[in-house]
């Protein structure tokens, strides 16, 4: 059997830990802080570094898309390396679809830290008050105009739905759910690598062309 090494978001936890228990999938996973997606070049260090670490691994597998061009440059020197052939976790979760214009989307995750909706919009009023928050939000917001829960068999829509109405409160948006699909992330961690995946032998970059190329598989 290969060894295989899963370097994954933790924005992805609840997905991942799910597809482990489902398939009782005994892989060593290294969780890096959703938190780096706000300043790409730092995620793409830490994820270069954690490659360079786990090079005793046969795979190092990325539950990462393109993210902000973070995984540009990536280089494993000795193992393969396998990625999602996605923009984003949001287009991981549609099939590959881009995010529908308007909509904001949210999983479990998404609501749970400092950066999420309510919390920011909390602060907003907090720091400003009402009039003036009430216009801050709006320009934040207003390109939006549906919350969107993208629900998977990871976790339990229902429990986050109060706290999307309460996002749906405070910035006006409408709300509908949307099942997501766990399929591109179950097939990276099962091995099943095909169209929705990247796969590159050592030595070999991760380019931005190798998104959009039709088969995926990149020798």
């Amino acid at each position: 059997m290969k060894k295989r090494i899963l370097i994954a978001c933790t924005m992805q936890m609840d997905a991942v830990n799910y597809i482990l228990k489902k398939h009782r999938l005994n892989m060593k996973v290294i969780w890096v802080d959703r938190k780096l997606h706000s300043s790409p070049d730092r995620l793409h260090q830490k994820l270069q570094g954690l490659i360079d670490e786990y090079q005793q691994a046969e795979e190092i597998l990325l539950t990462y898309g393109l993210c902000g061009n973070a995984v540009l440059g990536l280089c494993s020197r000795n193992a393969r390396l396998i990625l999602n052939k996605a923009d984003d976790c949001i287009c991981q979760l549609r099939s590959l679809r881009s995010p529908q214009k308007g909509c904001y989307y949210l999983t479990r995750e998404w609501t749970v830290d400092q950066e999420a909706i309510v919390q920011q919009c909390e602060t907003v009023y907090q720091m400003y008050g009402n009039e003036t928050g009430s216009g801050i939000l709006h320009e934040m917001y207003g390109g939006y105009h549906t919350l969107v829960i993208l629900d998977t068999p990871a976790y339990d829509a229902d429990k986050i739905r109060g706290y999307v109405d309460k996002a749906s409160e405070y910035t006006g948006m409408c709300v509908k759910t949307e099942k997501g699909n766990l399929d591109i992330l179950e097939n990276l961690l099962l091995g099943n690598y095909g169209s929705g995946h990247i796969i590159l032998q050592a030595g070999k970059k991760v380019l931005r062309e190798m998104f959009y190329k039709s088969d995926g598989v990149l020798q």
